[in-house]
């Protein structure tokens, strides 16, 4: 808690920074989105809202952080746009206290009051929250309402891995960060590898995940939370063998896309296997990681077809 007070009280002048910078500001319209109008305001309000999720990024420099705002805007916009097509966001949103949940843990409090005033720090209120969660969970739902039928699971092949550790007392589990990327057209892939590299070197694997990956754990800074070795791909899994905590893979090719993760920690934890539950959890991971790679296909695709303008 010590820690965190610390960051608290330096983010706390870092904002009245940008606080004062706000007054110079003359909202300035810095994008355009289809037809919805950014300004420079709601770049100053996406920066606090991201500061909050992840502290770390206080260390990257502040032209960073407002590509990583725009970044995270124009993600939000149009997967906005798409879900309105098909229904409000007015909805319950019956995720959100198991988000709350998460947030508290992922930042070390206590408990959701501590959070709420974490918050204020930030001018953000719970009802922000809701709002941006609402639309990452309504674009969860569409995706698995229009790719569902896409997702092929092998069954045998997962019953088979399932035998295997049953047999076993411990199973080990890994703690992660991922930052997921794709060949640019711009910039030579080996030369876009690099630059990665040197990021985390230079600013940290979590602000890196921020500025270089496209899933949507880039808003927390890559991290995945600990995941059983045996709902990882042997591919990972042989990556991930020799490696210390706190160190990296070199990056890993999956599909279209690279990998490089970071070991935050490794435990083992004593079993005792069901093999129906243990089963219906690989199908839910495999699951879960195809909806992902049809997530960022139909985004992309999406994308595309948008109107997007930098002004």
């Amino acid at each position: 808690m010590i820690k965190i007070k610390k960051v608290i009280i330096f983010i706390s002048v870092f904002l009245s920074t940008i606080n004062f910078s706000l007054s110079q500001i003359n909202f300035e319209i810095v994008m355009k989105i289809n037809n919805e109008i950014i300004t420079t305001f709601d770049i100053e309000r996406e920066i606090k809202y991201l500061l909050a999720l992840n502290p770390q990024l206080e260390k990257i420099k502040y032209n960073e952080l407002e590509k990583i705002a725009k970044k995270s805007i124009i993600k939000e916009k149009i997967r906005e746009n798409e879900i309105l097509k098909y229904k409000k966001l007015d909805g319950e949103n019956f995720q959100f206290k198991n988000y709350l949940n998460n947030l508290v843990r992922n930042l070390n409090f206590s408990n959701q009051d501590e959070l709420r005033k974490y918050l204020k720090n930030f001018n953000i209120s719970i009802d922000d929250l809701k709002k941006k969660i609402l639309v990452e969970n309504e674009w969860k739902s569409l995706v698995y309402a229009k790719y569902i039928n896409n997702v092929k699971i092998d069954k045998s092949k997962l019953k088979k891995k399932v035998d295997i550790i049953s047999k076993d007392k411990f199973l080990i589990e890994y703690n992660l960060s991922e930052i997921v990327f794709k060949r640019r057209n711009d910039i030579i892939l080996t030369d876009l590898m690099a630059n990665i590299i040197e990021s985390i070197e230079d600013v940290g694997f979590e602000n890196t995940a921020h500025l270089y990956s496209i899933t949507d754990s880039s808003k927390v800074g890559g991290k995945i939370g600990w995941i059983q070795k045996n709902n990882l791909s042997e591919e990972i899994n042989r990556n991930l063998v020799s490696l210390n905590k706190n160190s990296f893979t070199k990056p890993i090719q999956i599909g279209d896309n690279y990998l490089i993760i970071r070991m935050n920690d490794i435990r083992q934890v004593p079993i005792k296997i069901d093999k129906k539950e243990e089963l219906e959890k690989m199908i839910i991971v495999e699951t879960t990681k195809q909806l992902d790679k049809f997530s960022n296909i139909f985004f992309n695709k999406i994308k595309l077809n948008s109107k997007i303008s930098e002004f």
